[in-house]
């Protein structure tokens, strides 16, 4: 310990000694130990940390499997069977998403919701930081309506005050009463403000079999009991409630897994391919700081031939060595930490709605003790190579007075780190590349519509003010008129779904004139509820026939506009226009309309797929024709649409107060250009690109400063030779060919190596690219240019110096 402290000492001197070395070097290993600590505290947070549930491992989501379908909503009364005849289920809860306006400030506020049954909390096994949890039946219609609010909305909505539990709080209308506040550190995915009993109040869609409303549902599995037990368990229900209800529930099955992988998903392969990424930027910034060591070894190579000289052994040389070594990785480590706090903050602002369980990132005792030990061993790393070259001084030259302390071996180890850097360089480059290039591929797209110039923005009415359907009719009539007659809006028309902005709604249907097989078994289009004109408003091209007008309204006969995915499956690519198609929406609901027109397809759901989503055709009805008693039972929301003459975001206060005008108590919500809706789709290839692009030019820059200072060193070194063949007759332009030869040819080896590794790691990423391969030749070559035109660019400064040499000066040099 005395000798080992005696070394620590002597490598602090040595580094206040030369604070340029210190300072270069620490900062090198700072970015690539920040960056890995930045990363590593994503994936800590996200994949490493159990979830913030009681015995979250007992924890499992469960979705209605039927057709295309393998994780599908549940139809509530499935889930009630569910909830009586499991065996394996300590306890099952439901919910789903809703949104809520809130009238209690100066103008209404849209707030996000869970309703869910009155077990949802137990199991999860949390419960109420305040108040209580719902009781058994206070999720059931008729019973006191009363909710639990999260702690972010007690503070910001409701004081902060304990006597908040018990007062009342108005949601679309109805009064609740508050009976509890959550935890500050619980969070379920898209945090809720406020959660209601499911069914306390009417919901249509909750009654029938045929229909899944968006409701989810999680478990807690009785100890002991295995996933796959309980996938067993459920099956035979499955097939029970099949044989019972075979319209709605023959051929049904479910999914079921584990809660951490639902609640991850597929944001775990991202992680890891940025924690490699990662690695090799640190790779590259411990080859630079061992060809420091390694030059400042070689200049301090009397001072080792000395103590060598006294009977210091090998190891002792080494061990010193590496002390300092490890010294610089703890300090670039505490630099890192720094960088890695400030640069995971900045991505969780950028990018926050991407990445889940992003609330549970940040910095703990496991992501310090992954610095403390990426700095230890990041130390031990660049420091091997140097202290073994330098623990094996030849003391014949190294205690000559004229020493330069340069061998052609320590010169060779140089080339080949410098080697390996380029090649760890051209690997993180050409990732970079084709995700670019995917990036690039799919800002091309064409999603089926025009996003230029055109506006979304997201109204609700409540159930009590708008209970009655001629009164819904005529307010959205009445919005829709006023917001055509702002100035510079050339259309408008409401939509229940908005292509791309992470909502989906499909609708069972058969073809009239064809064999119509059980409801079990229908076919599923995605649907659209549209006013008149949404086709203008959004630009999607009108194929055939015509798309709807005012005068298909609630006294007109039902009709309907298909897309050109469903004239090709489902009428052999002959004109549909004038042919009949029922909607079925249950065992006891169906609509017969005929289609007055196709469109075109629209991308859905995603921009990477030739469809744009797993359901292929696509239906629209006319808004006005929704049943009333549909219509009645609660619309939720409804996008509104508006197609403008200039930047669309300029329009939105003329908007607000329109909407105003018609209703001054409906709130206006997720403003947005329909460019920044198509832009979110997109995000987290964009998340990746701007991560590993980082990385990558971080790794560019790092291996262009190790050629520079390889070739520098190289040109000091070989000065007294450069004077020699001056004198000798040589000219600037050989001299200039020498050195930048020199780093040419290593810049070609490097590339080599590389091409190789890129054609093998950029496999990792395949998943990710659209419209590239992963071994797509125009990429590697556009890449290994770059990366051979940086070398020799970094070895045209040192070839200059050489350049400028003066042969009688050199010839004395020493």
């Amino acid at each position: 310990m005395e000798t080992l402290l005696q070394d620590i000492r002597y490598g602090l001197r040595m580094m206040l000694a030369r604070p340029g070395f210190t300072a270069v070097a620490t900062i090198a290993l700072a970015l690539g130990i920040g960056a890995n600590t930045a990363v590593f505290s994503v994936v800590n947070g996200v994949l490493l940390r159990p979830l913030n549930y009681q015995q979250p491992e007992r924890l499992v989501r469960i979705w209605e499997k039927s057709g295309e379908f393998s994780q599908g909503s549940v139809a509530y009364p499935n889930f009630r069977d569910w909830q009586d005849q499991n065996r394996v289920f300590q306890s099952i809860a439901a919910y789903r998403h809703e949104a809520y306006t809130i009238t209690s400030g100066a103008s209404p506020e849209r707030i996000s919701g869970r309703p869910v049954s009155a077990a949802f909390f137990s199991t999860l096994g949390v419960a109420p930081a305040l108040g209580r949890d719902f009781l058994p039946g206070e999720d059931q219609l008729g019973s006191q309506l009363v909710a639990i609010v999260s702690n972010q909305f007690w503070k910001t909505k409701m004081g902060g005050a304990a006597s908040a539990v018990g007062s009342n709080i108005v949601l679309d209308g109805n009064s609740y009463g508050v009976i509890g506040v959550l935890p500050a550190s619980f969070h379920f995915g898209d945090q809720g403000d406020v959660y209601t009993g499911i069914a306390a109040i009417k919901k249509i869609e909750l009654e029938a079999r045929s229909f899944h409303p968006g409701i989810q549902v999680i478990a807690r599995l009785k100890p002991g009991v295995t996933i796959d037990q309980a996938r067993a368990d459920m099956g035979g229900i499955c097939d029970s409630l099949g044989r019972l209800y075979p319209e709605s529930n023959e051929g049904h099955s479910v999914t079921i897994d584990s809660l951490y992988n639902a609640v991850v998903g597929d944001t775990g392969r991202l992680l890891i391919v940025l924690l490699g990424a990662v690695a090799l930027v640190l790779l590259i910034a411990c080859v630079n700081v061992a060809n420091l060591l390694l030059a400042r070894a070689a200049a301090r190579s009397r001072e080792i031939g000395i103590r060598v000289a006294l009977g210091a052994g090998r190891l002792r040389i080494a061990r010193q060595l590496l002390t300092e070594s490890v010294i610089l990785g703890l300090a670039g480590g505490g630099v890192g930490l720094v960088v890695a706090w400030l640069g995971t903050s900045a991505a969780l602002k950028l990018v926050p709605a991407i990445l889940p369980r992003s609330e549970d990132v940040g910095v703990d005792a496991r992501v310090l003790g992954f610095t403390l030990l990426a700095s230890v061993v990041t130390g031990l790393i660049f420091g091997l190579v140097p202290a073994i070259q330098a623990s094996r001084p030849n003391l014949n030259e190294s205690l000559k007075e004229g020493a330069r302390g340069s061998t052609g071996a320590s010169h060779r180890v140089r080339s080949a780190l410098v080697v390996s850097e380029i090649a760890i360089a051209l690997v993180l480059l050409a990732g970079a590349g084709l995700l670019l290039r995917t990036f690039i591929g799919l800002e091309g797209v064409n999603p089926g519509f025009e996003s230029k110039n055109a506006l979304t923005f997201q109204v609700a009415l409540s159930t009590r003010n708008y209970s009655d359907a001629t009164r819904i009719r005529g307010f959205f009539r009445d919005l829709l008129t006023e917001v055509r007659n702002i100035p510079g809006v050339t259309a408008a028309a409401t939509t229940t779904l908005l292509p791309l902005s992470g909502d989906d709604s499909e609708t069972q249907f058969f073809i009239n004139g064809k064999p119509r097989p059980p409801i079990s078994q229908l076919p599923n289009a995605m649907f659209y509820i549209t006013s008149p004109w949404y086709s203008d408003a959004m630009h999607i091209p009108l194929l055939r026939g015509r798309y709807f007008t005012p005068q298909d309204n609630e006294k007109a006969p039902f009709v309907a506009v298909v897309d050109q995915n469903m004239q090709r499956l489902y009428f052999d690519g002959e004109d549909p226009v004038g042919r009949r198609i029922t909607l079925q929406g249950g065992s006891d609901v169906s609509l017969e309309m005929e289609i007055v027109g196709v469109v075109g397809h629209v991308k859905q759901e995603n921009l990477d797929t030739e469809s744009g989503s797993a359901i292929l055709p696509q239906l629209y009805m006319p808004f006005d024709q929704i049943p009333d008693k549909f219509l009645e039972s609660g619309i939720g929301e409804l996008n509104i649409v508006t197609r403008t003459a200039s930047e669309p975001t300029s329009y939105v206060s003329a908007i607000k107060e329109r909407v105003r005008g018609v209703d001054k108590d409906v709130p206006v919500y997720n403003i947005s250009s329909i460019e920044q809706v198509v832009g979110s789709s997109i995000a987290q290839q964009r998340f990746t690109l701007l991560l590993l692009g980082s990385f990558a030019l971080l790794a560019l820059i790092l291996a262009s400063v190790g050629i520079y200072g390889v070739m520098a060193y190289s040109v000091t070194q070989r000065t007294h030779e450069i004077g020699i063949r001056m004198a000798l007759g040589a000219g600037r332009p050989k001299i200039l060919r020498i050195v930048v030869g020199g780093g040419f040819r290593l810049a070609l080896v490097g590339v080599g190596v590389g091409l190789a590794g890129s054609i093998l790691l950029t496999r990792f990423i395949s998943g990710m690219l659209y419209g590239v391969t992963a071994h797509d030749p125009l990429t590697l070559g556009a890449v290994a240019l770059l990366l051979t035109l940086v070398a020799l660019a970094a070895s045209y400064l040192p070839a200059m110096k050489a350049m400028r040499v003066d042969p009688m000066i050199a010839l004395r040099y020493e």
